[in-house]
């Protein structure tokens, strides 16, 4: 074993902002990627979601400028459009359309192809990285008594059957939703993780189309969102990098959006509102329309075990996989890599795995309650049902939705919390509570909120 090597399984978005972390704390960094990378920022089979639209949160923003300073600059030569939400965003919920307002929070609209890339190649103009493309991690080594991970072993794809071992002083798993942590803990002697998963059977189809030429609307970014237990069905329209947009229908209880030309357009012409339809009927597609209906819920409660191997760290969606409509992923990922940071620089490479595991929870608390909060409201929804304070809370919080249609205070805040810059308890506020409170039925507060609208 090396006390200077340490190996990050998995090259996506989370495993290269993992790397870039340990590269403050050991002399090389191995990435190990079951994919091969395109040689520019186009979509890769590894990342299944690649041609979907991708949110980056301010919260995940904020954490990506600070680990890689300057790429904020390389994203904007690269034509991704500057977002200050709020003002560049035109967004459809419970209360009709949110109030257009200088927030003062900004990220970026980038496809996911174009921000990897830049953080990869980033990392590898650093000589303490090394990727290994088309090798996948199938084993983890240990000592006899299985209390030290040492390295893993890792069998060539493409049908070579040729195999190598790397030792390690640190193992970090962000293989994502298909990791075999739990198989090879066992192995190990260990206890697999306790799962919960809770599914709303939501998919979603998504195209890319070329920005109209004189298309003039204020909004860069388009949310509509879906209104269980009302509506399933929502949508967004991002504005990327060379004046494309990325266009993405979603619905739930297993109303899934078609992928054919009719199917794809009646569906979203069947939103609440036509603004997303109007924009896509005249523009000219990119390419054929993609598919995805693996959008559960699924984290594995790593914390709760008794036992845990010295030199291991699990993250990203290989600990906690939300349902990707909500835009959480790359953001919460960023914020576990500050999390495995914090670990490293407080107690330095001893114990830093299992610290990491007791205190993620902590770390994907507020994303958890509030994607599966939203996904517990479909009738469909298998893996649980909200008890009486969630019902409670998701009341509340549909008549915050109603009245920040009026009230740029209201929406700012919760920007805010959707965007993980401040934890959901700030929506309860004694401000916020007692309009809240005191604004009568749900009913008649939506009501209202239209008729300004209209």
């Amino acid at each position: 074993m090396s006390n200077r090597s340490a190996i990050v399984i998995g090259g996506s978005l989370v495993g290269l902002m993992a790397a870039r972390v340990l590269t403050d704390y050991f002399e090389q960094v191995t990435i190990i990627e079951r994919d091969r990378f395109p040689a520019g920022p186009q979509p890769r089979a590894g990342v299944p979601q690649a041609r979907h639209l991708h949110v980056l949160l301010a919260r995940g923003s904020h954490i990506i400028q600070r680990l890689f300073p300057g790429i904020d600059a390389e994203l904007d030569a690269a034509g991704a459009p500057r977002v200050e939400l709020g003002y560049d965003t035109a967004v459809y919920t419970r209360g009709g359309w949110s109030p257009r307002f200088h927030s003062g929070i900004f990220t970026r609209s980038v496809s996911r192809a174009l921000l990897e890339h830049a953080v990869r190649a980033r990392l590898l103009a650093d000589g303490r990285v090394r990727i290994l493309e088309g090798w996948q991690a199938d084993a983890l080594i240990a000592g006899p008594d299985g209390a030290h991970v040492t390295g893993v072993t890792m069998q060539a794809r493409g049908g070579s059957a040729e195999r190598q071992t790397l030792d390690a002083a640190l193992v970090v798993d962000a293989s994502g939703r298909a990791s075999r942590a739990p198989e090879w803990l066992q192995t190990l002697g260990y206890d697999a993780p306790q799962e919960t998963v809770i599914n709303a059977f939501l998919g979603y189809a998504s195209r890319w189309y070329e920005k109209p030429a004189g298309f003039d609307v204020f909004w860069k970014d388009l949310l509509i969102a879906s209104l269980p237990p009302y509506n399933a069905r929502g949508g967004g329209l991002w504005e990327v990098e060379d004046g494309r947009w990325v266009v993405t229908l979603a619905g739930a209880n297993r109303d899934y959006p078609p992928t054919d030309e009719a199917g794809f357009m009646d569906f979203a012409r069947s939103l609440p509102v036509p603004e997303l339809y109007d924009a896509i009927r005249q523009a000219r597609p990119l390419g054929e329309i993609y598919g995805y209906q693996r959008t559960e819920n699924r984290r594995r409660h790593y914390e709760r075990l008794s036992r845990w191997p010295e030199g291991f760290a699990v993250l990203g969606d290989a600990a906690c996989g939300f349902n990707p409509i909500y835009g959480q992923g790359m953001t919460v990922g960023a914020m576990q890599v500050e999390m495995l940071e914090s670990c490293l620089r407080e107690g330095g490479l001893p114990g830093v795995g299992r610290r990491f595991q007791k205190k993620m929870p902590a770390v994907v608390r507020a994303a958890w309650l509030m994607a599966t909060g939203e996904d517990f409201r479909y009738p469909a929804t298998e893996g649980g049902r909200p008890d009486l304070p969630s019902r409670l809370v998701q009341r509340y919080v549909d008549r915050f939705q109603v009245l920040l249609a009026g009230d740029a205070g209201m929406a700012r805040a919760f920007l805010e919390v959707t965007n993980l810059l401040q934890p959901p308890e700030a929506l309860f506020r004694p401000a916020f509570a007692w309009r809240v409170l005191r604004g009568g039925s749900l009913d008649k507060q939506r009501a209202a909120a239209h008729r300004a609208e209209g």
